[in-house]
Order: structure tokens, then sequence, then C-alpha cells
């Protein structure tokens, strides 16, 4: 059984090939002793991993790449897609995190104590464990309100609409909703977009509040307040996969 998935470094590997429609497709393998039956392809800035257990033959990993390299190739593409912006974070020093749409560098210092920093368009991290992914989500909430609140009364006003209550969430396939009883989700994610791409998702939400559907008469109400609002929803679909 093998899990996919396009945002887990490859920590440490050993290199192999194989031919797939007359091309070569190279890929990194990792034994983890963690793994008893699961193997994991994991797809990262174009770079192909293939997590398995330690007694996996060669000739398993192989069929396995063979079997999915359509999907591989399909979101090799994808990455190297120049309209996808944001890279995946790997956590790792003198990588990148991803804010409001730029990858800011990343430099991690082990150190006794914890703090996290965002200066000089530059994240550092004092730790002495490795769970920068966790600080950084804590960073994001943090500071998430700052970024909707102004979006989100600014709308409210244009539709006079009048949210019940917000709510930041960690949200892994959709970026918001909109509730019947008026409460708004947002996912904190969002903070990895440009800000006019938050700028329409919170326009989306807040318009919920007024058709509660997707009919005509919710994508007129969007257009009349943004009306590129179909290229902000293409940013999206292209970058939605790096930041989710």
């Amino acid at each position: 059984m093998a899990e996919i998935s396009s945002s887990s470094p490859c920590l440490s590997s050993s290199t192999h090939q194989i031919i797939h429609n007359n091309s070569i497709l190279e890929f990194q393998i990792v034994r983890s002793r963690r793994r008893k039956k699961t193997s994991e392809i994991s797809i990262v800035n174009g770079i192909i991993c293939i997590k398995v257990p330690m007694s996996t033959p060669i000739h398993s990993i192989e069929s396995l790449a063979t079997k999915k390299a359509t999907w591989i190739q399909k979101k090799v593409n994808e990455q190297n897609d120049p309209n996808i912006t944001i890279k995946v974070p790997t956590y790792s020093n003198n990588s990148t995190l991803p804010y409001l749409g730029k990858n800011y560098p990343l430099k991690i210092v082990y150190s006794n104590y914890h703090s996290f920093q965002f200066s000089d368009d530059q994240f550092i991290i004092y730790t002495k464990k490795n769970n920068i992914k966790r600080y950084y989500e804590q960073w994001l909430f943090g500071g998430a309100m700052t970024i909707f609140e102004p979006l989100i009364s600014k709308y409210s006003q244009i539709l006079k609409v009048s949210p019940k209550k917000i709510i930041i969430k960690n949200l892994k396939s959709r970026w918001g909703s909109a509730t019947y009883n008026n409460i708004i989700n947002l996912n904190i994610h969002l903070l990895k977009a440009p800000l006019e791409i938050i700028d329409y998702v919170v326009l989306h939400e807040l318009s919920h509040l007024i058709e509660h559907n997707h009919s005509p008469r919710f994508w007129k109400l969007v257009a009349e307040n943004m009306q590129d609002y179909r290229t902000k929803i293409s940013w999206l679909k292209r970058n939605g996969p790096y930041i989710l």
C-alpha cells in the first residue's frame, strides 16, 4: 500500500532511476525502521522521494514507481510551472517559509531557549528541538486576526452583513466556510497566500451570508465587488496544493 504526498521532505536517500515514456524518471529512496508495511511517495520542489520499510526489495520499489509514474510526472510538471509561486516548506535550515505570497529565508539556531522571529524579511528560529513546523503555525495563528480583521471589516460594510463570529482553523481541504448562523471559518494557511488572494476568500465567504450557495446570484455579487475574482481562483487552484 502506498501513501501519496506532495509536502514531505526527502532527508536522506539513495538515488535510482526507471524509464517511463522513453525518458528517465529519477527518484530517491529512504528506508525507515518506523515504517512496517506502507510506502509513501512525496514530491518536494520537483524532487521525487519514495519512503519504504527497511525490508522492501528494490524491485518492489521500482514496480511502485512504474505504477505511479504518470501521477509522479504530472506533479513534477506542476511544481515546475512558473505560475506556481509558493515553495513547499521543508522546515530545514537555509530553506524558506511562505508568508503573504513570498518565500522568506529560514534560519534555525539550535539553542537552549525558544524564540520565533520574523524581521528584515527573514524567519529566525531559536530552538533545541526539531519542531519548526509547530512553531511556525503557532506564529501564524498569533498574527492571523491582524491580517483578517481589516478585510472582514471592509467587506462587512460593503455587503452590509454582520458575521456573528470569525474562527481561524487549520483546515486541510477548504479555504473557508460560512454557516447558516453567520459564523465565518477561515483557513490559517491562507496567510501563506498573497494579500489579494486572502481578500478574495474573505469576500467569498462573507458573500455567503447573503447567498448561501454558488448560484449565479452569488457569483454576480462577488463580481460586483471584485471584477478579477477569476484570477484569484486560478491562483488558488495552481498554488493551493503547496499551501495546504
